[in-house]
């Protein structure tokens, strides 16, 4: 049995390579200090006794945190 003649082996093109820079960082954001001030009322409204203003902290601090986790990047 004879074995089939060998293929040439060919070279691949060199191809430049290109280092990129990536910022790692996060873009500037609004939500973080919106998500502060939330749980700071949240946090008067316990201290306070008030559950109205609790209240309106809890719900105003879920709305920040879906916000800050909905935004674009």
């Amino acid at each position: 049995m004879e074995k089939p003649p060998e293929q040439p082996v060919r070279k691949r093109s060199q191809v430049p390579l290109e280092v990129r820079e990536q910022k790692l960082s996060p873009r500037p954001s609004f939500w973080p200090i919106v998500l502060a001030l939330t749980m700071v009322i949240a946090f008067i409204g316990v201290m306070a006794s008030s559950l109205i203003l609790f209240g309106v902290g809890v719900v105003l601090t879920i709305v920040a945190i879906i916000g800050w986790m909905l935004e674009k990047r």
